[in-house]
């Protein structure tokens, strides 16, 4: 055998030899211009350091040596001819370089120098291999000490080019993320991740021990590109937006097109190494098999094999761990890009057009599934290339016969394409299904506080569960699917091996051609192996693509809704007014009109407007002008139609004809609902600035304006106290007021207040408006624009014009003065009842959830951080499953294991026959293969259509009757997103994640316990390191375990933010326009996104550090088996290295997958956790001493009594002190006080939603502390000032029990006067836009039934009761005469009727009618109103008169009246402390 001579005498070496040498010094030259051309431009970004100079040491001396070996060359004898001389001339020049390139790049580069690395490890690789030769073939000698010399040089080199330079970089640079400034070679092993593995190890992970965010990771710079390729993207016409996603699809690939052409590099090298592996294979069997005495000369081709070993295994996992960690990069970005598209879309829709559940499936469930693309379209050709390799190779090794496995996938790929047809349409039902729910739920979560008040818990749980019910009958389609899909997979990978040896044995057989040799057929079951993952890819990327184009087609139906049409124009110089639009374009303008210059803040000309696309005009031929600096106050009925206008004036509503115009599009706005974030006093108020940004002077102002001081006195952490969700731990009139505050503070030219002074009380209400609207308040001092929605006719003096709405139009409008001048114009101010349309689609807006609350207990603060698992967590799902279905699915799994042991050993005994017992042999491999492929798909039967559905049903119940159970404090220090969340996050993991996961880690799990008994069994050497396998693998989960489940947890917790911003920034949209926030909101979103980025990714780069490393242990295996085989050839036949090489093949594989299905499982069981922890740590709110069973019809008399009750919500705030009073049966009470004062509290004791610190309460004699607190609620009548509305139609929503003819329910609507208005918008709503997220063939699914296709099929004509309640948009105050209604339904379950404000948002004649209503069809029942106009409470039986948590008088009207109202002068403090003060008359004082 020839071998390479010297170094010094290259003219004898191979072509493939000088290549080599030459191949990685000629390349580093063609690239070293560019990159110096590129550093020379560059500041210098290194402190002052020594490492600098070691480098260049370094690098002269590497310089040196080839200078050396260039002279050898030159003085060799013989002279050696040109190739030579030429190749040491090339690696001189190559390391002169170097140093140049040495010396730019550590002084003005962050990170090492890729170029270099990559030279340096390619010299290293190449010259390596020729040392290697040369040691093998000549020994040691003189000369090689030189080019033995170059390779330590390099190799030291490179390790110190590897060091990160983050300890010496300057101040900017060092703090750039950690894996922005590490080495190639250190991204390429993912060391930047073993300190993380570290610290999870010792310590509980919180944000900031992460590694920061890539740059190219960072969400604004994505989000900016992402709206540039989507704007350019060719998109379809609005009439087709909803039929399919394919441009969305299209722009994303266009987005990363650049990333997966760089990432193709790193794949094809992954199909290189793993195509070599059926070579070594073959070679090893061979090597083995062949006699020793065939092998002649030196012997190194054992050698030869183990390290071609070496470097296929480490080569396959290097190339992995990088493909799928700059996989994992696009996934991230893609996450980014889609949630910025739809955030930015959110910005320009439609006022109250997109629903939160449509949110948060967008933002969770169908942008986790659109992040695959990416992935798809990359594995699309990788798979088909690999394939075609396989093929190619089978072909050489077997004949014709290389084409059974393609033949049987050909056969089953047609039969999942079938399958996969309606896999689009069974999965768009599903998420609709889920949508469904999720809308439900979110109603549920909204209003649990009046759920809970109105006693519907228990009704509103059995439809939420129906809902859950529906969505798992949808779900189980998609698994059935999914079964089919599965069982078409196992086919091709366990079938086509044995079809495949079975034929081509049988047809040698039957020639005569030679039995089947070892040789042969674990090679070929190796190619084999190899060719059945891309045919299972492939055939599994169809349903996958056709799953991302349902979610696509989603969110491009949402990208592609109709924006908002703001017609608005901005007031210029020499405006003319009510002039035609002809001469309002003109920009010279017409002299003979007049003009006007700044005075007009607001101009509507001739304007019609409806308060949604479905709803008639309820405003038209308006025309009114508004000064600058003026006062201007909205009148009228319910239903008129002021907010409407004021949502034109915003430009929220488009009018149908006219013009309106503005001074600036920058409008203070307070809605009737106030909009708050979860976020401190300071922050609402003053925004997002920073404490330097914030004027202390004109926030103080604001807040003494706004009467807020007091309230923030109250709290422990003052103006620094988060509010909650929505200001879940204010009152209403707390809440109402900061929300004003904040459109004070932020100085418009224009202010909208929508009725914002009706939540408050009369003394409180008197400070607000004299401070804000009187004469020296703060809107006329600083020249404001107020715009004035109210009922209120106290502040109408205060107007520069009053517009009064009746009757679809402007009936009168002028000053107070004019008003009264002209004859009915007072009268006609009491406002007498509309049918016209309102203007506010209340049912969009989200109540609050707790008043008044603060810190919980401890029962409410849950920790979920967890660093070790918990075998109970898997005890607990299983048995939401059921014990049995354990079994069956155990026994299924133990028998696929067993099946997969059982093949192998047969083809070994066979191969090894010589041609003996043929068909004996294939009746027994056929039948072991059959029996593994009936085993695994009956795992799959069992794990997803049945453990998965009843598991899914059990848990959701338990999550739902934990939350619906929950006390009100836990609402309110719990934000709503994070609740949903629970909901929507967590049960995707249970109905998709966890089951999936389940099922591959019991198939890899079963499959691995084969492969290693069967190494075993080969191998008996390998016993011995099993042991040491066995224990790294145990201590290396640990440690990725202890920090993985926190970076999941972190990740779990940081995407409920990002959903409860956009949930905020949905509810607030028109806020947000109004006061000109969008690139504020743009910021949080961005900010918020980076954050949840952060755990996401480093949680992706954790699990593939530990395929990295377990890659590297299957690498260390291999070449352990092929050294043992190599050192015991003589006692090892071909079948055993056969049989443990093929094991080494696919162990690989099976560690991969068994460790990313079981990090999915790990996931998914952290849902499961949380589900768990919720439930052992919330305790509910009942008692064990609540069993006492009132009678039947108590309370049949309605007498309550209030003994001594002291009631505090935490230790530092007593809500209610000392109250005693005693009702009567059938009186009447109102409740009045400050705002804060206590008298919502008082109701919330009475329906056992507080605890009593102290003192009792009974209702006909029975002690409620004793009474089961659901039996209480559903034995009182409550009308809540917020109305409870649920995600259905009207019918379930005014009768969520459905137990009440429609007969009744359209009678009390006709009572209420609200059955035209509703029949008149249920009739339209069949031709609603496309805007709503729900359509009414889904409201209408349990009447109108579904398709044998599944598409459900709407009636033609629907009942008015059938339309969705939020398709007939209905103004507070009708909301309010809704909630009467629906109490009218109940009034024979009680005799106690409690009424919290149940007339705040409506207009006196319309207070009039319901007071009338509640008088005569609650005459006999006991009443208790809480209200803050007292002419509601005025003719009351007595009066309960509350401050600071204090009864301070009680009374009947008469008696209250006659006290004198004290002077406020210091004298009389004694006498107010002593109970003389007439604080009734004070306050009645204030409002007449």
């Amino acid at each position: 055998m020839d071998y390479p001579q010297p170094a010094h005498q290259l003219h004898q070496y191979t072509t493939a030899q000088i290549a080599l040498s030459l191949m990685p010094s000629t390349l580093f030259l063609l690239f070293f211009p560019i990159r110096a051309f590129q550093l020379h431009r560059a500041c210098l970004k290194v402190a002052p350091n020594y490492i600098g100079a070691v480098k260049a040491v370094l690098t002269g001396l590497i310089a040196a040596v080839e200078l050396a070996a260039l002279v050898l060359c030159l003085t060799s004898t013989p002279r050696p001819d040109r190739f030579p001389i030429a190749t040491n001339v090339v690696c001189f020049a190559a390391a002169l370089a170097v140093c140049q390139l040495s010396f730019l790049e550590h002084g003005r580069s962050v990170k090492p120098s890729t170029l270099l690395i990559l030279y340096l490890l390619a010299s290293i690789i190449c010259e390596g291999v020729l040392l290697l030769s040369f040691f093998l073939a000549h020994g040691i000698s003189a000369t090689a000490s030189v080019f033995v010399a170059a390779f330590g040089l390099k190799f030291l080199f490179l390790i110190l080019e590897s060091i990160s330079k983050r300890s010496y970089l300057r101040a900017p640079y060092r703090e750039l993320p950690i894996e922005q400034t590490a080495s190639d070679l250190n991204r390429a092993f993912l060391f930047w991740i073993n300190d993380l593995i570290s610290l999870g190890n010792s310590k509980l992970l919180v944000y900031s021990d992460l590694p920061g965010l890539n740059d190219s990771l960072k969400s604004r710079d994505i989000r900016a590109r992402m709206e540039g390729v989507w704007d350019k993207a060719t998109k379809p016409e609005s009439t087709e937006g909803s039929k399919g996603g394919g441009a969305l699809l299209w722009a994303l690939f266009e987005f990363f097109k650049r990333s997966l052409f760089l990432n193709a590099i790193p794949r094809l090298m992954m199909i290189f190494f793993r195509y070599a592996q059926p070579i070594l294979i073959n070679s090893t069997i061979k090597y083995v098999t062949k006699p020793v005495t065939d092998i002649g000369g030196k012997n190194i081709t054992g050698l030869r094999l183990a390290f071609a070993a070496f470097v296929i295994y480490v080569g396959s996992a290097v190339s992995f761990c990088i493909y799928y960690q700059s996989h994992n990069r696009i996934r991230v970005q893609s996450r980014g890009a889609l949630v910025g598209l739809i955030h930015a879309r959110c910005l320009t829709m439609p006022d109250g057009s997109y629903d939160g559940a449509a949110a948060i499936t967008h933002m969770s469930s169908d942008t986790d599934n659109v992040e695959n693309l990416p992935w798809l379209c990359q594995e699309a050709w990788a798979q088909m290339v690999e394939l075609l390799v396989g093929m190619c190779m089978l072909l050489n090794q077997l004949g014709w016969w290389s084409l059974t496995p393609l033949a049987i996938f050909l056969l089953f790929a047609q039969v999942s394409r079938w399958i996969g047809s309606k896999f689009g349409q069974v999965i768009a039902d599903w998420q609709k299904a889920k949508q469904k729910r999720l809308a439900l739920t979110t109603s549920m979560i909204d209003y649990i506080k009046n759920i809970k008040m109105m006693g519907m818990a228990g009704t509103v749980l059995a439809r939420v569960q129906d809902s859950r019910m529906f969505d798992i009958g949808k779900g189980l389609r998609v698994l059935w699917i999914v079964v089919y899909f599965q069982w078409t997979g196992s086919g091709i990978e366990i079938l086509a091996p044995v079809a495949t040896l079975m034929f081509y044995a049988v047809d040698a057989h039957i020639r005569g051609n030679g039995s089947l040799d070892p040789t042969t057929a674990f090679t070929s079951i190796a190619l084999i192996s190899l060719i059945t993952t891309p045919t299972n890819t492939l055939i599994a990327i169809f349903p996958q693509f056709s799953s991302v184009y349902s979610c696509a087609s989603r969110i491009q139906k949402y990208l592609l809704e109709p924006s908002r049409d703001d017609r608005r124009v901005l007031i210029e110089p020499n405006l003319s007014v009510f002039g035609s639009s002809e001469d309002r374009l003109d920009e010279n303008g017409t002299k003979n009109k007049p003009t006007i210059s700044n005075s007009s803040a607001v101009i509507i000309e001739n304007v019609a407007l409806r308060p949604a696309d479905t709803a008639n005009i309820c405003l038209s031929g308006l025309n009114v002008r508004l000064k600058k600096g003026s006062l201007n106050v909205i009148c009228g009925a319910v239903g008129t139609g002021k907010t409407t206008l004021a949502r034109a004036i915003l430009g929220d509503v488009t009018p149908d004809s006219g013009l309106i115009s503005v001074s600036t599009k920058r409008i203070g706005y307070c809605a009737q609902k106030p909009w708050l974030i979860n976020a401190s006093i300071k922050t609402i108020v003053c925004g997002s600035a920073s404490e330097t940004e914030i004027d202390e002077e004109w926030y103080k102002i604001v807040i003494r304006a706004c009467d807020l001081e007091k309230d923030i006195e109250q709290f422990s952490r003052k103006e620094s106290k988060v509010v909650g969700s929505r200001g879940s731990i204010l009152s209403g009139g707390q809440r109402q007021r900061l929300a004003l505050a904040r459109a004070i503070y932020s100085r418009p030219e224009i202010i909208i207040l929508d009725d914002v002074l009706s939540a408050l009380d009369a003394k409180t209400e008197a400070h607000v408006a004299e401070m804000l609207l009187g004469s020296n308040g703060i809107f006329r001092k600083h020249g404001t624009t107020v715009i004035l929605i109210t009922h209120a006719t106290q502040h109408l003096p205060l107007a520069d014009l009053i517009l009064v709405l009746a009757d679809s139009k402007i009936e009168k409008q002028g000053t107070w003065d004019d008003l009264r001048s002209s004859t009915g114009s007072i009268n006609k101010l009491q406002f007498s009842e509309s049918d016209s349309h309102s203007s506010q689609d209340a049912a969009n807006e989200k109540p609050s959830t707790v008043p008044d609350i603060t810190t919980p207990s401890k029962n409410d603060m849950l920790n979920f951080t967890s660093t070790k698992g918990n075998l109970s967590v898997y005890v607990y799902y299983f048995k939401s499953a059921g014990i049995p279905l354990l079994v069956v699915y155990l026994i299924c799994s133990m028998t696929y294991g067993a099946a997969l042991a059982i093949t192998p050993s047969i083809l070994k005994a066979w191969s090894e026959s010589g041609g003996l017992h043929t068909w004996i042999y294939t009746g027994m491999y056929a039948s072991s293969s059959l029996l593994a492929f009936a085993a695994k798909g009956s795992v799959t039967w069992v794990i997803l259509t049945l453990i998965a559905p009843r598991a899914g049903e059990v848990l959701h119940y338990r999550l739902l009757k934990i939350i619906m159970r929950a006390p009100l404090s836990y609402f309110s220090v719990t934000d709503t997103a994070v609740t949903l969340n629970r909901f929507s996050q967590d049960m995707e993991y249970v109905d998709r994640s966890l089951p999936y996961s389940l099922m591959n880690s019991s198939y890899q799990f079963f499959k691995l316990l084969s492969q290693l008994v069967l190494l075993f069994l080969t191998q008996a050497f390998m016993g011995v390191s099993i042991p040491p396998l066995f224990l790294a693998l145990y201590f290396l989960q640990k440690l990725y375990l202890r920090t993985s489940r926190q970076i999941r947890l972190l990740d779990i917790e940081l995407r409920a933010e990002v959903l409860s911003n956009f949930l905020e920034t949905l509810e607030g949209i028109s806020h947000i326009r109004a006061f000109s926030w969008q690139s504020q909101s743009i910021d949080q979103n961005i900010k918020n996104l980076d954050v949840s980025q952060g755990p996401n990714y480093i949680m992706h780069s954790v699990q593939q550090w530990l395929t990295l490393v377990l890659d590297l242990i299957v690498a260390g295996l291999a070449v352990l088996v092929i050294s043992l085989a190599i050192a015991f050839r003589d006692s090892t036949t071909g079948g055993q290295i056969g049989i443990a090489l093929n094991v080494i093949l696919t162990i690989s594989n099976t560690l991969e997958r068994l460790l990313e299905s079981w990090t999915q499982l790990e996931t998914s069981f952290e849902a499961i956790s949380r589900i768990k922890t919720l439930e052992q740590a919330l305790y509910p709110e009942d008692e064990e001493n609540e069993i006492i069973e009132p009678p039947p019809k108590w309370p049949d008399k309605g007498a309550i009594e209030f003994r001594d009750v002291d009631v505090a919500y935490n230790s530092e705030t007593t809500a209610l002190k000392d109250i005693s009073v005693k009702i009567l049966p059938g009186q009447k009470v109102g409740i009045c006080g400050r705002t804060g004062s206590g008298k919502s509290t008082l109701m919330l004791s009475i329906l056992r939603l507080i605890e009593l610190q102290s003192g009792s309460i009974t209702i006909d004699v029975l002690n409620l502390s004793s009474l089961s607190r659901e039996k209480i609620r559903t034995s009182l009548i409550v009308i809540p000032q917020e109305t409870f509305i649920l995600n259905e139609s009207i019918r379930l929503n005014i009768d969520p029990s459905s137990t009440i003819p429609d007969e009744e329910i359209i009678a009390v609507l006709e009572k209420v006067r609200l059955w035209d208005v509703l029949r008149s918008r249920g009739t339209d709503t069949s031709s609603a836009s496309g805007s709503s997220t729900h359509t009414l063939s889904e409201v209408a699914m349990r009447t109108n039934g579904e398709t044998s296709g599944g598409t459900l099929t709407p009636k033609k004509e629907l009942h008015p009761l059938e339309a969705l309640l939020k398709d007939s948009p209905l103004s507070h105050g009708q909301f309010q005469l809704f909630s009467l209604a629906r109490a009218l339904l109940l009034k024979d379950r009680s005799k106690i009727l409690l009424l919290d404000e149940a007339t705040s948002n409506v207009d006196a004649k319309t207070d009039e009618l319901m007071q009338g209503i509640i008088r005569n069809e609650f005459a006999k029942h006991t009443i208790l109103t809480i209200a803050h106009r007292l002419d509601s409470i005025r003719d009351a039986d007595i009066i309960l008169v509350m401050d600071k948590g204090k009864l301070v008088e009680v009374g009947t009207p008469e008696e209250l009246l006659a006290k004198k109202a004290l002077k406020k002068d210091a004298g009389n403090k004694e006498e107010e402390e002593e109970g003389d003060k007439a604080w009734f008359r004070e306050m009645w004082d204030y409002t007449h």
